[in-house]
């Protein structure tokens, strides 16, 4: 899949009238999801469920219909990480002036993750764990993928207990051929496993598609940086308070984190900012109609975050200007780095 094929996908996808066809007006996250659609749909669409069951799961063929709401579905999740990956660069960009190396590190691996699960569903491709505690799980769904789970869930009086069940939902669509199936099936794997995640961003070459890669090595060791700062002896490494006071003061400081806090491109964020650009500018190009990917809504969050500082004036100016490869405050970034 390139570039072309994935303009050409969503190319006329009607994203308005199909997120307002939720609940009247522009729906909230929370409101507009896989799970809670197929929640919504399943009782009157049972018998296509049940006909397309074979060995423990559904899957079902989407037509062109169903595809036309799933094109619009994928960009609204597909936006919301994007918007969740902004937010954690702020986030980052907004710690560099206390020098607090550990949460700039954990920030920009979000949004990197944020990113990434972006890109998975602008290409197609999502996945849920529906587990029996959430308002969303459909006891009927999981007792036909299931037989064995369901039964073993039931009490001695009869009635049946949600809290250890779930099933899993799958979408895969291949843009390029205009095609593809839900599949819901009794488990796929851990609903938080970031390992899924950069395992599927693995499979797309995001080069084709205009984008920069994340990482130029193996994409799971993001999370396993982020696993060692986070839950090893190795991570907070400003916290030695075995030192005496003098030197614990001097190895706390972190001036070159610090000396960054002007800037917008930094050692941790620059290819956070760059793939955001890109994505901007690739969710533009779609030419989807009132598609809520807006440079005012980026700069407010970006003015209420780091208010009048000089990192919100450089990037209130590089969304205005519509996110060039080629800026000064990239270039600026490179004289810090060679200095």
């Amino acid at each position: 899949m390139d570039r072309k094929s994935l303009i050409e996908f969503y190319k006329e996808t009607d994203y308005k009238t199909k997120s307002l066809s939720i609940r009247g007006i522009p729906p909230r996250p929370s409101e507009w999801n896989v799970p809670l659609f197929i929640k919504k749909i399943y009782p009157e669409n049972k018998d296509i469920f049940k006909n397309s069951i074979n060995n423990n799961q559904f899957e079902v063929k989407l037509v062109q219909e169903d595809l036309e709401f799933f094109k619009a579905l994928l960009l609204h999740e597909s936006l919301f990480n994007f918007y969740k990956a902004f937010y954690n660069y702020l986030c980052a960009l907004k710690l560099y002036d206390g020098g607090l190396q550990h949460w700039i590190e954990i920030t920009a691996y979000y949004a990197k993750f944020y990113l990434a699960n972006s890109i998975i569903a602008l290409t197609g491709k999502s996945r849920y764990i529906v587990t029996g505690s959430s308002k969303n799980f459909v006891e009927d769904i999981y007792k036909l993928v299931n037989k064995n789970g369901y039964q073993s869930n039931i009490r001695k009086n009869g009635s049946f207990v949600a809290s250890y069940a779930r099933y899993g939902i799958e979408i895969n669509i291949n843009p390029s051929l205009n095609e593809g199936k839900l599949i819901i099936t009794k488990d796929l794997g851990s609903g938080g496993s970031h390992g899924h995640v950069w395992n599927k961003y693995s499979d797309i070459d995001t080069k084709k598609i205009g984008v920069t890669e994340l990482t130029h090595s193996y994409p799971q060791h993001l999370t396993e940086e982020r696993n060692l700062e986070n839950y090893s002896f190795e991570g907070y490494r400003q916290l030695d308070f075995n030192l005496e006071l003098d030197n614990f003061k001097g190895y706390f400081q972190r001036e070159y984190i610090k000396n960054q806090s002007n800037l917008i491109y930094t050692s941790e964020t620059a290819i956070i900012l760059g793939v955001i650009g890109e994505l901007f500018n690739l969710f533009e190009e779609l030419k989807v109609n009132e598609l809520p990917i807006e440079k005012e809504k980026l700069i407010h969050m970006c003015k209420y975050t780091l208010g009048e500082s000089e990192q919100s004036k450089k990037l209130s100016d590089l969304i205005c200007s519509g996110f060039p490869t080629k800026n000064k405050y990239l270039d600026e970034y490179h004289w810090y780095e060679s200095n």
